[in-house]
């Protein structure tokens, strides 16, 4: 009861901040001057590589710990390739086209991982929890710029290899770059010197409550007049929330890591639809606005679910 009572408390704080955002957003000053794509930039290139980096050093620490947290790689791994399959399956049974085919498997299998996952498993457990939700982006970005991408770019009609060159471009992206940039320095022994430490620090502190606040920018600039209760939601919304972090409960339960692990990979894949969707399916041609409104629609949802979600975790894990 009182990690779900903090889940509630978490949540609550995350909607205050969303509320600046959305306020953010509704002013000229920072809207015309393109504000939140600017807050998008500074979150993913240089908050949250910092995030990562100071993490990996402060919390994993020494090379023993390090290889205990990778060596559960292929669990978040296989929860991305269980989301696929069971993504393209429902596509094809349920005979949805493109160009919401891709649109509709990526949201079943990859998760907002840097602006919603992040901060509720460190808000809930502690900062320990951010070396086991590194390990799950890890597998999570790895898969959406390599697969996702491909599956949206076929919609589009531009079918390339799914290890394209612009894919793992993207997929060196600046969060990754910073976690195994903690990675190669815990291997070899190195930390950073106080004059980098702690401006680094500072810095890594300021991507959980900006990311909250992207987010209520996102949510303000959604068009919620499109929103319309079809089918082709409504199935969405039941594979991210119900089935897919179902089969991820009984996935863990039966891998023998430690119950902080467990509980982080569950809820990180019950989180709502990455924001970058929304970016590659204008680029690609596919569904760019079915997209849009499930990442509004999710990522509201899932502030309702997350105090359930949490109590699932306290019961089962």
């Amino acid at each position: 009861m009182e990690m779900v009572l903090q889940a509630v408390q978490s949540v609550l704080s995350m909607i205050v901040l969303m509320l600046v955002g959305g306020w953010l957003a509704g002013k000229p000053w920072f809207r015309d001057n393109g504000g939140s794509s600017l807050l998008s930039k500074l979150i993913v290139q240089v908050f949250v590589p910092c995030y990562m980096l100071t993490n990996v050093l402060n919390k994993v620490g020494t090379r023993e710990n390090l290889l205990q947290i990778l060596s559960s790689f292929p669990i978040p791994l296989a929860t991305v390739v269980m989301g696929l399959v069971l993504g393209l399956g429902a596509a094809r049974v349920l005979n949805i086209k493109a160009p919401r085919r891709g649109v509709f498997i990526n949201v079943m299998t990859f998760t907002n991982c840097v602006f919603i996952g992040f901060p509720i498993v460190t808000s809930l457990f502690g900062d320990e929890a951010a070396a086991a939700g590194m390990v799950y982006y890890m597998a999570n970005t790895t898969g959406f710029w390599t697969i996702g991408v491909s599956l949206l770019r076929e919609d589009g009609g531009h079918k390339e290899p799914i290890f394209s060159k612009t894919g793992l471009k993207k997929l060196a992206s600046p969060p990754l770059l910073g976690f195994l940039a903690g990675v190669v320095m815990v291997v070899l022994g190195l930390g950073l010197p106080p004059v980098l430490a702690t401006p680094i620090g500072q810095l890594g502190a300021m991507a959980t409550p900006l990311a909250m606040v992207f987010v209520g920018c996102i949510l303000r600039n959604a068009d919620w007049k499109k929103l319309r209760l079809s089918r082709d939601l409504v199935l969405v919304v039941l594979f991210r929330f119900v089935v897919c972090p179902a089969l991820v409960l009984v996935l863990v339960r039966m891998m023998p890591i430690p119950q902080l692990y467990r509980r982080v990979f569950f809820l990180m894949s019950a989180m709502p639809a990455m924001t970058q969707l929304s970016v590659m399916c204008k680029e690609s041609g596919s569904d760019v606005e079915f997209a849009s409104l499930l990442i509004a629609v999710t990522t509201v949802l899932s502030i309702f679910l997350i105090p359930i979600y949490t109590a699932v975790v306290t019961v089962l894990l």
